[in-house]
This record gives structure tokens, sequence and C-alpha cells, in this order.
């Protein structure tokens, strides 16, 4: 029993090997096992949801990035550094569980030898963080120092079942652990979790507990979670310029390099589909990816779904567009989960001319002084003159209004003394303005001689 050649169409090559010479085209993903067909429904979905495990471009870079900011390089594992804080962040369901398998089989490979020449020797551990349960759940120190101890295979463990001992004890005995295991990587699985900190003690307090592991063994944290641990990187000036940062990304179809990543991250996993007849999921490619959101581990749980239900449906012997379309999330969750990780993404995304910025605090950039533009000194100048000429016209105005009474002697004119030669028309006007004060005097002087002449016949 197999895969109906017969009905299965010519396999499609990814937009980058399209343009590729024939023979120059690469072999095809590798398939599923072909004796799982042979095998109960259980078994094929356990295949695919625990062993297909796909390689893919931005998983591989995140795994380099954590390698270089955590060990040695390549195999001096076994040397100790300073220990260091990686803060692995990026959106739900985009790999995270896998990234860890991934390094975990990579640190495996690199310290074999050493593990077999000291067989004390263990060079990591890898732990998930947990959370009371409860109306106010929260992180507890005593749920992870047994579960490092655990993985140590410490005796003390057997201790700790036995009698009452305080937490003090017990992260002593994990601190001894680690250095006589020899330690080098602390793998933490869900750390936002240590975000959900107990009454009275703060995210900040949790981050200096690892840092005193770190400064007392040599150990590195790698912790991983989603973007709710973006507080972790700005918490204090001195834990975020010794934390590293590794995001985790999504695939953006929107970039030509993103989106053949992403059509061939489902090629590889619809090949790794136990079924009669292959799927051909590329030609659906946007409605998984919209689905999806460019998280493979997202498209890896909606096409877990589709399997069960084509397993499940006896006539069914592949994965049809209405079989994804039914077992798809809903919208209005993509939709809040999108608005999560585009924040998510803006957030750790530096600022252009973040450089700059940062060389104008330090004062190595002065700030240029705007130069003044002819236009706008013609402007200034006009809008002078148009204020001088406003305020003549309001003393001349004064002037009129006072004109129609007599001047006491040494009283000045309201309005505004001329400067320079006069016109001839100002001339004219200042001697008519001389010669009715004149007149005015005059009549002034008249009146009092005819009134003391009436007070003298009195």
């Amino acid at each position: 029993m197999g895969r109906n050649k017969k009905q299965k169409p010519e396999p499609e090559q990814p937009e980058s090997e399209q343009s590729k010479p024939e023979g120059s085209r690469p072999e095809q993903p590798e398939p599923f096992p072909a004796e799982l067909l042979q095998q109960p429904k259980g078994a094929r979905i356990e295949y695919f949801e625990t062993q297909c495990l796909i390689e893919h471009t931005e998983l591989q870079e995140a795994c380099n990035a954590v390698l270089r900011a955590a060990c040695m390089p390549k195999d001096d594992l076994m040397y100790q550094g300073q220990g260091t804080m990686v803060l692995v962040i990026g959106p739900p369901r985009v790999g995270k569980t896998t990234l860890i398998h991934f390094l975990e089989k990579e640190l495996h490979r690199r310290t074999e030898s050493l593990m077999q020449q000291y067989p004390d020797y263990i060079p990591f551990v890898s732990v998930t963080t947990d959370i009371d349960v409860g109306s106010k759940a929260s992180f507890d120190w005593m749920d992870f120092y047994p579960a490092v101890l655990r993985e140590l295979k410490d005796p003390f463990l057997q201790l700790h079942k036995r009698y009452a001992i305080r937490a003090r004890d017990v992260k002593e005995a994990m601190v001894e652990g680690l250095l006589q295991r020899k330690t080098r990587i602390v793998i933490v699985d869900e750390a936002h979790h240590l975000a959900k900190a107990r009454s009275g003690r703060r995210l900040l307090d949790n981050l200096d507990h690892l840092k005193y592991f770190e400064n007392r063994t040599g150990v590195s944290h790698v912790l991983v979670g989603t973007y709710a641990m973006r507080p972790f990187r700005k918490v204090n000036a001195q834990l975020a310029l010794r934390s590293v940062d590794v995001h985790f990304r999504r695939y953006d179809a929107t970039k030509d390099e993103d989106r053949i990543a992403f059509k061939s991250a489902l090629w590889a996993l619809q090949r790794q589909l136990p079924l009669e007849e292959e799927p051909q999921l590329r030609q659906h490619w946007e409605f998984l990816y919209a689905r999806s959101l460019g998280c493979i581990g997202l498209l890896k749980q909606h096409l877990n779904l589709a399997l069960k239900w084509a397993l499940d449906d006896d006539k069914a012997k592949t994965i049809t567009l209405d079989l994804l379309q039914k077992t798809a999330q809903h919208k209005d969750k993509v939709m809040m989960a999108l608005r999560d990780i585009i924040k998510g993404e803006k957030d750790l995304a530096e600022s252009v001319g973040a450089d700059d910025d940062l060389l104008k605090e330090l004062n190595l950039i002065v700030p240029k002084a705007p130069e003044k533009k002819k236009d706008n000194e013609g402007k200034k100048e006009g809008e002078e003159k148009k204020d001088d000429s406003s305020s003549d016209g309001q003393g001349q105005g004064s002037s009129d209004v006072h004109r129609g009474r007599k001047l006491r002697p040494f009283e000045r004119s309201l309005g505004r003394d001329s400067i320079g030669p006069k016109d001839d028309d100002q001339e004219e006007e200042y001697e008519s303005d001389e010669e009715l004060t004149e007149t005015e005097e005059e009549s002034e002087g008249q009146e009092d001689d005819d009134d003391e002449s009436d007070l003298m016949d009195t």
C-alpha cells in the first residue's frame, strides 16, 4: 500500500529553484517512512506531531545566535567564560520549543566526547518554568530549584523529599550542583512566567536572582518566551547591558526571501504528512500563511488538526482546501494575535538613525544653527515697515482728534514728529498748524483783556 502515484500531480518547485537549470535543482524534501501507512492512525498522528521537526531559515538563525552568545566557539564548551543572559523573544507558536530541541541536539553533539571522557560532566540543563495555580498565579523558586537539581541528577533531591528544608539550602545545593557538574548553560522555557512574581517581589528581584547564579557559577541562562518578555530588556541599566537579545521572528510574506522560505517550510511539512496521497499545500500557501501569520509552530498546529480530521474520515485520502478551512483558527483569534505580534516587533526593532541619536546625546554631534534665508529676512523687514506705518497712522489720528481744541503752552501734539527734510505737502501742513496755533493764542489773549476790563468797570 502506498501513495497513488497516478493521481499525484507533478511536484511544484519553490520560487528560488524555478529559475535554476534542470540539472542543478535540489532533491525534494525527505518524505515520511513508507511503513507508517501500515501502522494504526494514532501512530501516524504521533509521528507527525512529535517526530516531524523541520529546520527552516529563521529557526537556524535564532539557534546560531544563541550558541554564539552563550557558548565558547565550536567544541570548546568545557572552558568557562563569563555568565550571560540570553533573551530569546518571539511571537506565540513561532517554534520556540522546536528551537530548544535543536539547541539541545547541537550542544549534545559538541560535548559528546567530553561527556564520555568525564562521566560527571553535564554541559547543560533544560527546564520549564511553572506557576502556582490559583487566583494569584505566580512564579515560585521552590519549583525552579528542584527542577534544575533533577536535571543534574543531584542526590540532594532525595533528602529534600524526606525532610523540610529551607529554600536557602535548596538554592545552595543547586549552586554546588552546577559547579560540580561544570554546567555552562541553563535553558529556561516559558521564561515569561518570571514576570509573574509573588506579592512583594518584583521582576527585578527574579532577574537579580538569575544574575546571582551567573556570578557564582559562570553559567549562562537562555530564557525563551513570548513578547511578554520585552520588559526583561529594560528592567534596569545593569541587567539591560549584560543581556543579549535574540529575536525569533516570524516570516514576513511581503519580503521575497521570507515568502520563499515559508513556502519551502510548507513543502517540507507537506512531504511529511503520512497520507495515501501527498496534499498540495503550496497551492494554498496564502490561506495557510494568513491563518498562521508566518509562524511555523502555528502552521504545524493547524496541520496536526487537519491530519486528525483526514484520518478520521475513511473516505479522505489527503488534506483538501475544504478541510483546511474547517480546521483553521477563527479570524478574530488570528487578528488578536497579529496585533500583539506587530506591537512586539515594533518594540524590538531599532529605529532609523539610532547611532546619530546616541552621538547627539553624547554631544559628539552638534546640531547646526539654521541658516537665515533671504526670503525670511525680506518678509521680516516688510512686517517691520508695516508696523511702523500702522503706528504712524495711529499717531496722526490722535493728532487730528486734538486739532479741534487749543493746545496748552509747551503741550506736544500726540502725533509723531517727522524726521529729516520735509516735502512740500508736509511743510504746508506744518505751517498751517503753526498759523492755527497763533490764531488760537491771539483769541485767548483778547478774551483775557476783555475779562480784565469788565472787572475794572465793576
